[in-house]
């Protein structure tokens, strides 16, 4: 089909002054003169689609063989509700194969499985891998009528995908394709899983046991705080370890990829997610940076303003100009750019239609970026991007930019996801879920790269210089800490320990423009060295490393 929608600007670097303080969110850009970057010019095109036969799904695990889709597990409702959902009724039930050249479907009921497997591959938020011919299965959230219960399941499943995908196509048993591990390490939902290496990292996500509810106190749900790794060979967990940060990994629902650093170092990025241990409803805006040998890194300096939940991404690399892309479709997100290109705030997280990126820039910084391009309709939350056939790629999966020649390619399929009407952007908040579905329509991107009719893009800054200071340090009894605010907001301050566990949470409340100065006392914290983060308006604007004597 021809493509449609509108080009996106050019790779132009731009500037954004702050007009007014983040907390009026007001932004205004000033175009500067800017040299087009190695990477030169692409926008984003899209078209819809259906596939007859294709359900709506969300929330789901998808794995990809000789061009054919296998989806499992996710939900066929839409939203869930504040409190409740998460019923086997609208569960998916079947496993799905999807030809999209083709235009056809296979399905198979799961109801041959055993119970365990059953409730597993009924189970949504689940976080999963490709790795060759095996898709990783881990996880999940659902009713389970063994335990009377809903629960996070405790399982690592494998998957054979060749072979499966030729049992639901054919009449073959299903089982054989199946390995099921009990472990509680992977009871974990709303994470997200990736590799370095052999390894696997399972970063992020919560576990919830019992019937769902949005009072953020509940005792059913615990964050994982942690990246967790492990490796398996023959079919058995053969290490696991985890590093905990329960302030930066205190985040679900959210998107991680394949990355390349500065150095051409691989490693992976977690973006924006939910929420910020002590503050309800704010989304992360900082990134972490994530590397073998060097652990994690919060990037506090930038802010993704216009991603803040799980959606579609697909992550691109262009070696010749040292910049990594990650495009994100949709979803939720606190903010979002008006008609004039103004920056607008809503708390309550709505559904949004913005098609942006986030790039790692040759000289290591991030910026991010909205297309002109916006989705048709409000979807994306909880849907995956499944690249085309025959899209050159890198390690990883990674689109590799450089071996696209000039001109439009289809560059994948937004698959899934969950919609609400136009009129309908807060569901969740105005207990109106029902209105929302799950979408079963195909939306196709299309990617044209070096044209020559682009309007020059403009780059969210989300930077702020506090000019942090703290002495003495080391120190013995208390630090004195100063820093100069660029305008009023609410500061609140973080120390954490060496292990990444939450030893101070300091709420300065609403605070003047400029000089500020107090007192953190270290009196009854052990010899080490601490992380101070302030978050500003709930934006993690510094870290520093300070040490107790």
């Amino acid at each position: 089909m021809k493509p449609q929608g509108t080009p996106t600007g050019t790779f132009v670097r731009h500037f954004c002054p702050m007009i007014t303080w983040l907390k009026n969110i007001c932004f205004v850009w000033l175009a500067l003169p800017a040299a087009l970057s190695g990477q030169g010019q692409f926008n984003i095109q899209l078209d819809t689609t259906s596939i007859p036969g294709l359900p709506g799904l969300h929330s789901f695990a998808y794995a990809t063989h000789a061009g054919k889709w296998l989806l499992i597990g996710g939900r066929r409702d839409g939203m869930h509700p504040k409190f409740g959902g998460f019923n086997t009724n609208n569960a998916n039930q079947n496993i799905w194969v999807v030809d999209p050249a083709a235009r056809q479907v296979w399905q198979r009921p799961i109801d041959e499985l055993p119970d365990t497997l059953q409730e597993q591959l009924r189970s949504a938020n689940m976080e999963f891998l490709q790795h060759g011919e095996t898709l990783l299965f881990v996880g999940g959230y659902g009713q389970s009528a063994l335990k009377q219960n809903h629960i996070t399941y405790p399982y690592l499943t494998l998957v054979n995908v060749p072979g499966l995908v030729q049992a639901v196509q054919g009449s073959a048993p299903l089982q054989p394709h199946f390995q099921q591990i009990r472990d509680t390490f992977f009871a974990v939902t709303g994470g997200q899983l990736q590799r370095l290496a052999d390894t696997f990292y399972l970063v992020g996500g919560h576990r919830f046991d019992g019937v769902y509810s949005a009072n953020s106190d509940n005792p059913t749900q615990t964050y994982t705080n942690a990246i967790r790794k492990f490796t398996h060979s023959g079919g058995q967990v053969t290490h696991q370890s985890a590093v905990t940060d329960e302030l930066n990994l205190h985040r679900r629902d959210y998107n991680l990829t394949p990355t390349v650093f500065q150095n051409g170092e691989l490693g992976l990025t977690a973006f924006s997610g939910v929420f910020q241990p002590g503050l309800a409803l704010a989304p992360f805006l900082n990134i972490v940076e994530i590397r073998a040998a060097a652990g994690h890194t919060s990037v506090n300096g930038f802010s993704q303003f216009l991603a803040n939940y799980h959606c579609a991404r697909v992550p691109l690399y262009a070696q010749s100009a040292n910049e990594m892309h990650t495009l994100f479709f949709g979803g939720i997100s606190q903010y979002w750019l008006d008609g004039q290109g103004i920056l607008q705030k809503d708390g309550r997280l709505p559904f949004v239609k913005t098609i942006s990126r986030v790039t790692r820039l040759a000289d290591g910084a991030y910026e991010e970026v909205a297309f002109d391009t916006e989705l048709p309709y409000h979807t994306g939350t909880s849907s995956e991007f499944i690249l085309a056939e025959g899209v050159p790629t890198q390690t990883h999966d990674m689109v590799d930019y450089d071996a696209l020649p000039d001109g439009t390619h289809l560059l994948g399929y937004i698959v899934g996801g969950i919609v609400t009407p136009e009129n309908q952007r807060n569901p969740f908040v105005a207990n109106t879920v029902g209105i929302t579905s799950a979408s079963g329509q195909i939306i196709q991107v299309f990617l044209q790269k070096n044209t020559s009719s682009a309007a020059p893009e403009k780059a969210l800054d989300g930077r702020y210089n506090l000019k942090l200071s703290v002495s003495p340090n080391p120190a013995r009894d208390r630090w004195q800490v100063r820093l100069n605010l660029p305008g009023p907001g609410r500061l609140r301050c973080v120390l954490q320990d060496a292990q990444g566990k939450i030893v101070r949470w300091l709420d300065r409340g609403e605070q003047l423009e400029g000089v500020q100065e107090f007192t953190l006392s270290a009196v009854d914290l052990p010899a080490g060295v601490y992380q101070l983060t302030l978050n500003l308006d709930g934006v993690f604007v510094e870290t520093k490393t300070i040490v107790k004597q």
